[in-house]
């Protein structure tokens, strides 16, 4: 497997894009990079086409490493390029919206100087059929504006709402249009959500991992034997406090020896274990497969997880972030807000007694539409 570092001969390595789609990830949480393994599988299944570059950093890069070692036989080339910001996230409140912006523009630039450096080799920008495909990573959008590149992009994101004063709010409507007029200069924009398709907008439905196993095969996998709780908190710190509240209140349900608390977070966190029926898994490759074996998912109000669990047909709570402008409409459309965390008890007493599996009505999952599209482009490679 190629990683990136500064010591790398970009000359010889940028030789190797000739053949190769990139796939530009952002490392933002996992969402990007576990929408992204869904299109390529996809895509690699319809078109027998394997030959991907990802490009991304962070816990992502961590993740599609090991999966490119464990499922991908790691002939997948994998580049550790970006380092991301965090949020400033106390109490599951995210806290000055304003600096978390700043703090994206800073990292926004420091990823175009990391890609005048990947884009060194001229070899690679003058091939005029060269694709790539960016999930909402901006710099690499931005870079390759004038490079002759075709570019598809993927977003669920048109406009952001980080910043609630005048002034801030007044900048940030600045760089809301630059965006749109970014996103809009790419060939194919890929939209996962539900909506109608206009000009180079292409709306294809939630797009997550399919599954080949049924439930209960999934069940004797995970050894998932009684009446199963996931929570499941992503791939940063942010979902900290939301676990914690989860665990309180997993001990103070009536019976609670009748089920099964999993939970899948990042290995950094330490919780004191509760007994037998509660199962810390930390980050695993297959965690969609636990949302659609599980009787019940508890999580953050992340797209990639509501997904999952819209598609598989699997019962969930999703508390949002507060103050996260695009959790908290997500998580408003079904239900749920941010002082939900403080009646977590009721929630999932209702939810297992009321809510028989696999009894919600599913979501089309829009990875084939997805692949389709792309494929398009491939056959004019």
């Amino acid at each position: 497997m190629l990683t990136y570092n500064k010591y790398i001969d970009f000359y010889s390595v940028n030789r190797v894009f000739l053949f190769m789609i990139l796939f530009f990830s952002s490392p933002i949480g996992l969402g990007h990079i576990t929408r992204d393994i869904a299109i390529m599988d996809k895509v690699i299944e319809l078109y027998d086409y394997n030959n991907f570059g990802v490009v991304t950093g962070s816990v992502a890069y961590n993740f599609i490493s090991n999966l490119n070692n464990s499922i991908y036989g790691g002939k997948m080339f994998i580049y550790n390029l970006y380092d991301p910001p965090s949020f400033s996230i106390v109490d599951g409140k995210l806290n000055h919206g304003f600096l978390w912006l700043l703090k994206y523009l800073y990292y926004y630039n420091n990823c175009k100087k990391s890609l005048q450096k990947f884009f060194c080799s001229n070899d690679y920008t003058r091939n005029a059929s060269e694709i790539i495909m960016t999930d909402e990573d901006f710099a690499s959008l931005s870079f390759t504006k004038n490079l002759n590149i075709r570019r598809i992009f993927i977003t669920d994101v048109l406009n952001t709402a980080f910043c609630k004063s005048y002034l801030s709010s007044k900048l940030e409507k600045i760089l809301n249009n630059s965006m749109r007029n970014l996103i809009k200069s790419s060939e194919c924009v890929l939209i996962p959500e539900l909506g109608e398709d206009k000009d180079n907008f292409f709306y294809v439905g939630p797009i997550v991992r399919e599954i080949n196993s049924n439930r209960y095969e999934l069940r004797k996998k995970l050894s998932f034997d009684k009446k199963t709780i996931l929570v499941s908190t992503g791939g940063t710190m942010s979902g900290l406090y939301l676990l914690k509240k989860t665990v309180e209140s997993f001990s103070r349900l009536k019976n609670n020896c009748d089920y099964d608390l999993v939970i899948l977070s990042n290995h950094d966190v330490k919780i004191p274990k509760l007994g037998s029926n509660y199962r810390y898994d930390g980050m695993v490759g297959n965690g969609h497969e636990y949302v659609n074996a599980c009787d019940l998912i508890i999580s953050l109000a992340g797209k990639s997880t509501i997904d999952e669990s819209m598609v598989y047909g699997t019962p969930g709570i999703f508390i949002p972030i507060k103050n996260h402008f695009e959790q908290e409409h997500r998580a408003g459309l079904l239900g749920f807000k941010y002082d939900d965390i403080y009646k977590l008890d009721s929630l999932i007493e209702e939810k297992l007694s009321t809510v028989e599996h696999k009894k919600l009505e599913k979501v089309d999952n829009g990875v084939l539409k997805a692949a389709k599209i792309i494929g398009k482009y491939l056959n004019n490679y």
